[in-house]
């Protein structure tokens, strides 16, 4: 519903406009004499040549529309000097992969498919001036705008037309090398836009034209200008100092759009004055530029295979400034060919240097549609490559892979190996680049600090102005009252002097002249100097220090290869072979053999220096887990059993002999009443009872002497045991649970003892089980380094150091001063243990023998003898870590609420879930219920 106000807004134009009809009356009225006009009264004749006046003044005031500057160019005259005869062309070269020429010159057009859409397309003439005045024009055939496209994010036209040398890349105004205008009519020059006066048309058949004018002493003298439909859209502008005196060709970069460059002879939209185009040049003023096609007819694809992180880029970056002409095919390409065309990259992260991360908000660019036209369009153009994929350079497969793709007979692929000993002039190139960017950011902080400067001086010095201000303000407020004081006083004084009859005299008037001018001077010498401003200083050259000159590779922030593509691939990399479809094999350092130890080194250091991310526990790794924690589970019973026996026979002893001791207390109770009755009351049957007590107490005393003796031999084969349990040989005893006299070993067990027991069993566990799993004999085995990331694969906790009262891993295995585990001389965990031991009784014989050993140092006084874990200390920072299907604690605290409940684990295989040290579901009950 519109309200009335709208409904009336929106009427057709016959209702808006019509009018009723005239009548006759109203006719006459219409066609009647104007009546007279008013004559003006004498004020308002007076009046009207002041307003008149008043008007003029403000039009004054308003400023006025400056008129279009004086057209300077002029007709071009008949020239007879010998004229260019070579045709204005694109050469393959000089051209973006996305752009496609028609068979008759010049009309380009741009792919529309696999994200080509969205970029730029370049492309530069193989006509170049240096002297003269000349044109060409660009013609709108078709501007797609977005109305044809149907995804989530519409490409735009664009349009840049300008001028560049010989080797600037193919985008109009990307660098210092190239200037052009876009289709707002703005100059381009390296990245920087200066806005135009006029916008550009877009619309199809516009006529674009860019005019340079070389001509020596000519008022427009090394200018560029631009044109559209035969009008000046832009003033001459002048070329940077970078481009003087260089010959420049024709360059157009555009996107979504058809167009026709016309470089002449004839213009399609004339100028105001006559111009000669860039075909029509004299001979003297143009050079041509040539195709490079190779000797043999064939085109060179080069495969750069190096090392990660060992100058890959920078190696790739010399290589294409030594050869121009030779076109880079990688990721990186592809982002800077996408930031080129205007797309911003979303926040992301960095990824890596050979593949980047694309968050674009374009699926065609992040999906990687773009690098899949890429590698399409490539094996159809006859010109030189550079294929730049680290790793895919690296792996045979892969290699074979991108080989496939140039395997037409115009291509000569050639392995280009930079492994090994750099060369002199990479060394010297990779100092001088550390040492520019060394001074990059030194000139950066300093610039920081001397704007910090100026703030701070203009903070001092906008505070003693206020201060200043205030202190003024203070003295003319003191002035005034003064000054009135001294008026009321004057006045007063003149009252006086005019009753007495006198006057002023002029001493008076001389000594109030002289106290201004002592307040004048007051106020000149309040007046302080201003400080002279410093002058601008240059940043301070910076040098290399020692370790800097020993560098022979750049030091980049971001890897060449993700972490984890690293640590997957890297063990398959591999030099090539003319066998695998090469057609040479060049090496720019380290020559053959030398070069193939190079990379088997780096590889025996990586594998010991770097994680095997894609690892994951075998079966052999869950068995030992079952074994384990079925020993441990007997020996909790076994020594709960062999204390529960223990405190059995104590307690029957005291029970058997406080029976005797009652019932020989009941006898004697009787013997007394007994002897306590008279003779005479006294029956044959208090003497029969009187006996069978003596006879029931020389049995309880027999007894008690048998008990005692039995009791006494009991003793004795405790002692025994005890002293042999004390002198034991314990790495020579057979059965762990019983080592003398039924005593287990592990009978004096603390909290502590089981705990460290667990952590023993876990680190030789996973030393052995890495071995077993990753099955590589160059792998020596887990570095310290990473002994936490392969602690938590395995057994699904953390493994913190400070819960076991140390600040290292490297003190955490110091703990056992059998030295059952320690670090090699290269910061690899060993065990001294076999991994395939029969039994896992060995464990409790370390750890009793560290724990007796232990006891000795802390009776003897020695500091930091004593274990300090904390409650968690085994734990890894989650309770009831071991559940799962595998069988766990399933919630309980595990074995003296330290090491983490350890389960029944069932025999079957180990499917999701069953990590034996770890699940999302728990398990049965932890041995002995989690409890002591």
């Amino acid at each position: 519903l519109k309200p009335n106000w709208f409904r009336r807004l929106v009427r057709t134009p016959t209702q808006r406009f019509a009018c009723p009809p005239l009548s006759a009356g109203r006719l006459i009225v219409a066609m009647a004499t104007p009546p007279a006009k008013k004559q003006k009264t004498g004020e308002e004749a007076a009046a009207e040549p002041e307003a008149k006046d008043a008007e003029m003044k403000e039009e004054e005031k308003k400023p006025a529309v400056p008129e279009p500057p004086k057209e300077l160019e002029e007709d071009a005259p008949a020239c007879k000097k010998p004229k260019n005869t070579e045709a204005a062309q694109f050469l393959v070269q000089d051209t973006t992969l996305n752009l496609m020429q028609s068979a008759s010159y010049g009309v380009l057009t741009s792919l529309r498919e696999g994200g080509m859409q969205h970029l730029l397309a370049g492309a530069r003439a193989n006509l170049g001036v240096s002297k003269g005045r000349y044109m060409f024009e660009v013609k709108i055939l078709e501007n797609l705008g977005a109305g044809e496209y149907r995804g989530g994010f519409a490409p735009r036209f664009a349009l840049h037309l300008g001028f560049g040398t010989a080797d600037s890349n193919l985008f109009v105004g990307d660098a210092e090398d190239t200037i052009g205008f876009d289709g707002f009519g703005s100059l381009l020059y390296n990245k920087t836009r200066t806005k135009g006066a006029r916008r550009v048309p877009d619309t199809h058949g516009t006529v674009l034209a860019v005019v340079l004018n070389l001509e020596a002493g000519h008022a427009n003298f090394n200018t560029v200008s631009l044109f559209a439909n035969g009008l000046r859209i832009s003033q001459p502008q002048q070329l940077p100092e970078s481009l003087k005196g260089k010959a420049l060709y024709p360059m157009v970069s555009f996107k979504h759009a058809t167009i026709h460059v016309n470089c002449g002879p004839v213009p399609l939209a004339p100028l105001p004055f006559t111009c000669r185009m860039v075909s029509d040049a004299v001979n003297a003023d143009v050079t041509v530029a040539k195709a490079t096609e190779p000797a043999d007819g064939k085109y060179e694809v080069v495969f750069p295979i190096g090392i990660p992180d060992e100058g890959t880029f920078d190696r790739l970056d010399l290589f294409i400034k030594k050869h121009p002409k030779y076109l880079e095919l990688s990721d990186r390409m592809i982002m800077e060919w996408v930031a080129k065309s205007g797309i911003r990259k979303h926040a992301a992260k960095k990824g890596s240097n050979d593949k980047p991360e694309k968050q674009f908000g374009v699926r065609e660019l992040d999906d990687d549609s773009a690098r899949r036209a890429m590698y399409a369009m490539a094996p159809l153009q006859p010109r030189n490559y550079v294929v730049m994929e680290v790793k895919s350079n690296l792996i045979a497969d892969e290699r074979k892979a991108l080989l496939e793709r140039f395997s037409g007979p115009m291509f000569k692929k050639v392995a280009d190996i930079g492994i090994g000993e750099a060369t002199a002039d990479y060394k010297k190139a990779m100092q001088a680049m550390i040492l520019r960017e060394k001074q990059e950011k030194s000139d950066k902080m300093f610039r920081l600090q001397q704007e910090e400067k100026k703030r701070k001086k203009a903070i001092e010095k906008k505070q003693k102005e206020t201060a200043k201000a205030k202190k003024k303000a203070e003295k003319e407020a003191k002035k005034r009252v003064e000054a009135m004081k001294a008026k009321a006083e004057a006045a007063k004084k003149k009252a006086e002097a005019e009753k007495a009859g006198k006057k002023e005299d002029e001493e008076e008037k001389k000594e109030e002249e002289k106290e201004d001018d002592k307040e004048e001077e007051e106020e000149e010498e309040d007046e302080e100097p201003e400080e002279p401003e410093e002058p601008e200083q240059d940043p301070p050259k910076v040098t290399l220090d020692v370790d800097e000159k020993t560098l022979v590779h750049r030091p980049v922030t971001t890897p060449d290869l993700a972490p984890l593509v690293m640590s997957a691939n890297f063990a398959q990399f591999s030099l090539p072979e003319e066998s695998e479809g090469f057609d040479h094999i060049r090496y720019d350092w380290s020559k053959g053999a030398k070069a193939d130890e190079y990379l088997k080194q780096w590889k025996i250091s990586r594998k010991t220096n770097s994680r095997v991310e894609e690892l994951r526990p075998s079966a052999w790794f869950h068995q030992r887990v079952q074994q384990w924690q079925q020993a441990t589970q007997e020996w909790r019973q076994k020594v709960s059993e062999w204390k529960t026996q223990s405190q059995k026979k104590m307690k029957l002893r005291e029970t058997k002999k406080s029976q005797r001791l009652q019932a020989m207390a009941r006898l004697e109770s009787q013997a007394k009443a007994s002897a306590a009755k008279p003779m005479d009351k006294r029956t044959e049957k208090d003497a029969e009872m009187d006996k069978k007590r003596e006879e029931e107490k020389a049995e309880l005393e027999k007894q008690a002497a048998e008990a005692e003796a039995a009791e006494e031999q009991e003793k004795d084969a405790e002692e025994e045991a005890e002293k042999a349990f004390l002198e034991l040989d314990i790495f020579g005893a057979d059965d762990v649970n019983d080592v003398a006299g039924g005593i287990p070993l592990y009978r004096d067990f603390q909290s502590e003892d089981w705990t460290l027991m667990q952590l023993v069993f876990e680190l030789n566990l996973l030393v052995h089980a890495f071995t077993h799993d990753v099955a590589d004999p160059e792998r020596p085995g887990v570095h310290v380094d990473h002994l936490g990331f392969y602690f938590k694969k395995y057994f699904n906790k953390e493994l913190r150091p400070k819960d076991y009262g140390v600040e290292s891993v490297k003190e955490l295995c110091e703990i056992v001063d059998d030295k059952v585990l320690y670090f090699t001389a290269d910061d690899v965990l060993a065990s001294q243990l076999d991994g395939e031991f029969e039994t896992p009784a060995v464990l409790p014989k370390v750890i009793e023998a560290a724990r007796r050993y232990r006891r000795l140092r802390i009776d003897l006084g020695e500091k930091g003898a004593a274990l300090k874990l904390s409650a968690s200390a085994g734990q890894g920072g989650s309770r009831g870590a071991a559940g799962g299907g595998g069988g766990g604690g399933g919630g309980h605290q595990g074995w003296q609420n330290r090491s983490g409940g350890y389960g029944p684990a069932a025999p079957q295989k180990f499917g999701k879930g069953s990590h034996p040290y770890g699940g999302k579901t728990g398990g049965g009950k932890g041995w002995a219920g989690g409890k002591r």
